[in-house]
Order: structure tokens, then sequence, then C-alpha cells
């Protein structure tokens, strides 16, 4: 059943998700931590064994749970199957060149020219097939899907009452162009050669689209499910609001396919999209949420406040290497700043850095129990 994280609740964490996704006050702030590699460490675990023993991470993800007296939302457990997907995506190892985890040292990729510029006719004609560069790792990713598919993930949240902060990503083609040039590359070829990488963009849509449908096959839904719509390279602090205008109607097709299919899109936005937030209020009213990273949430608060979710910036800085009196400190300061109304959930930049002690992780849900129960 359930966990009752406080006695004044009066929802379950699904609930209070889904009053806050319509854009209602629930009972109280949900607190959503967006973990990633966080669990592993805190029961014994190195990052490497997180990664790749999955059954011991989704138990490490449950014991981190009851330790901490349940969450809002749950956001995986071993993160290995997102560099094996066989589609085209910045983290898929068919594509790029990542260095998984060796022990407690983080994955990496190392970013390099993988597409020439006079490629791009190659894409536009072919779309992403030519750029994949290794298709044995087949057998790794059912391998792997297998025994995800062992986990009893599904019965494990319908007893919790909780919802997945994510049952599919989807990457726009931009982002996974920009990563194929390299960034350097990418930014002068905006420059220079606009015309060709929105073509590109548009090209290759359809291929990105196909690959909703592979993770979530088509069926009748009976839960509220949420698609990661994530993007960081066309971000106003990178290519500013004057060259995001020229890919918003890229981004917007996307979105509104995804809302179409009756999905929640879960805009993942690494960097800082300010100057960028009023594009957004063209797409429909409590079919998106935010989860920002850079991006000033108390200007997000008062441009889409109206229409959507926010989440996030709360800064590694503070979450990883502040005290718990900081964390609080920071929390509250958002919390009172943008509850109102409802429409927003507490939760890291990003990701929770895999380094966050306890007392950190402790201080950020304490915060909403202190400081986010609405008024009755």
């Amino acid at each position: 059943m359930p966990l009752k994280m406080h006695p004044d609740e009066t929802m379950t964490p699904r609930k209070r998700v889904e009053a806050v996704l319509n854009l209602k006050e629930p009972d109280r702030v949900p607190f959503v931590p967006a973990l990633r590699c966080t669990p592993g460490l805190l029961t014994g675990m190195t990052i490497e064994e997180y990664f790749f023993n999955i059954p011991k991470s989704f138990e490490a993800v449950k014991t981190v749970w009851e330790r901490f007296g349940g969450f809002d939302m749950y956001s995986g457990c071993s993160p290995l199957l997102g560099y094996y997907l066989p589609f085209p995506g910045s983290h898929s190892m068919f594509y790029f060149d990542w260095q998984l985890p060796k022990g407690n040292i983080s994955e990496q990729m190392h970013e390099k020219e993988l597409m020439k510029r006079d490629e791009y006719n190659l894409l536009i004609k072919k779309g992403f097939a030519p750029f994949k560069r290794r298709p044995e790792l087949q057998a790794d990713f059912e391998k792997y899907i297998r025994q995800y598919g062992s986990l009893s993930v599904g019965r494990w949240l319908k007893e919790m009452d909780v919802l997945s902060l994510a049952e599919a990503i989807i990457e726009p083609p931009i982002d996974i162009i920009s990563f194929l040039r390299r960034f350097d590359n990418f930014l002068i070829d905006v420059v220079k050669m606009p015309d060709t990488v929105l073509q590109a963009c548009e090209s290759t849509e359809a291929e990105i689209l196909r690959t909703l449908d592979l993770q979530i096959p088509p069926r009748k839904h009976t839960r509220t499910t949420m698609v990661l719509f994530g993007f960081s390279r066309i971000a106003t602090n990178l290519i500013g609001a004057k060259r995001f205008e020229l890919f918003w109607p890229h981004i917007k097709r996307i979105a509104d396919y995804i809302i179409k299919k009756g999905y929640i899109v879960q805009f993942h936005l690494d960097n800082d999209y300010t100057d960028a937030l009023e594009y957004f209020t063209e797409l429909p009213k409590g079919k998106t949420m935010f989860h920002l990273d850079l991006t000033d949430i108390f200007k997000a608060k008062d441009v889409l406040g109206d229409s959507a979710c926010v989440m996030g910036n709360i800064p590694p800085r503070v979450t990883a290497f502040g005290t718990p009196h900081e964390v609080e400190k920071y929390c509250k300061k958002q919390i009172t700043g943008c509850m109102e109304g409802g429409g927003y959930m507490l939760c890291s930049a990003c990701v929770l850095p895999d380094e966050t002690p306890a007392a950190n992780l402790k201080a950020m849900k304490d915060s909403v129990m202190n400081y986010g129960f609405y008024r009755s």
C-alpha cells in the first residue's frame, strides 16, 4: 500500500502528482528527487555495479524509498538501457562513443565529429541510418531489456500508487545532429547554413517519432503517462532567442505529436531557456510539464504557470555540496515562491547528483513537509 509520508496528507503520491499536472493545488507540494545512481551509493554499491546489476539496482531503489519514507514519483533504477537503445539519441552507443562507468567513475561521452558538413544531404535523404556505427550491440540491448522486463516495477508502482517520471524518451533531431557534428561545428552550421540544418531536422522528424511507438506500444491508456522530451543544444544561453525561434516549429510539431498520442510531454530542458519560455505557451493547457536545469524557475512559473507544471532548478552545488541547512534554505525559497495555485513540484536540476549525501536528500524532502502544505 502507498506510504503515508506525513500525518496531514490526504492524497496518495499518484493523486498528488495528477492534481499538480492538472494545475490544481494538492494537499502538499510533491517531491521528485530525480534519482540516478544515488540509491546505489547509499546502499553500498559502486556506480558501475548499479549500472550493470539491474535487479540489484531496483532493490537499491526500493531500499532507499523505504529508508526515506517514500517519494512522489519513480525515476527508474539502473540507467544502463538508455545507452543500449537502438534508435537515434545522444546517449545511444549505437551512434555515439560512450565510456560506461568504471568503479565510481561516471560514464562519459567522447564527443567528436561523426558527420561531416558535406554529409547533410546524406542525412536528409537517408535519415540517421548511415550514422549507426555499432549494430552489433543489438544482442546486448535484447539481453538487458529482458532483465528490465523481469523486474516487478509495474506491480510495485501500483502498490505504492506512484507514477513513473518517464515511460519513454524522445530527442529532437536538432540535438542529435549537434552531437553528430560536434558542438563547435554545429554552432557554425547554425550561423552559416541554417536552412540546411532545418531541412535535416524536418526530414528526420518522422524517423524519430516512430521510436515513440517502439517504446510505448499503442494501447488504451488507463493511467497518466509521461514522455521525456529532452534537449540541450538549442538553449538560449547557447544560440540565443532569435535562433531558438528558427527551431521552435520543429520542437512544437514533436510535442504536438506526443500530446495527440494521449501522453504528457515532460520537457527535460538542459541549460537555460529563460528567454524562450513564451514559445511554450502555444502548447495546450495541462498537457506539458517542465523539468528545468538552469532556466529561472520563478520566471517559468510566472510565464507558464497557467498552462503547465514546472519543477527543477535546484543546482548540484546545493544538492551535492551544500550543507543540509543550505539545502533546506534553497528549497524553502523555491517552494514558497512557486507553490501558489499548484502546478509545481520540488525537484533537482536535471538529475540528482550521484554523490548527494543522505542528509541533503532528507533535507529536500523535509522542506516539502515543513513548507509545502497547502491551506485547506
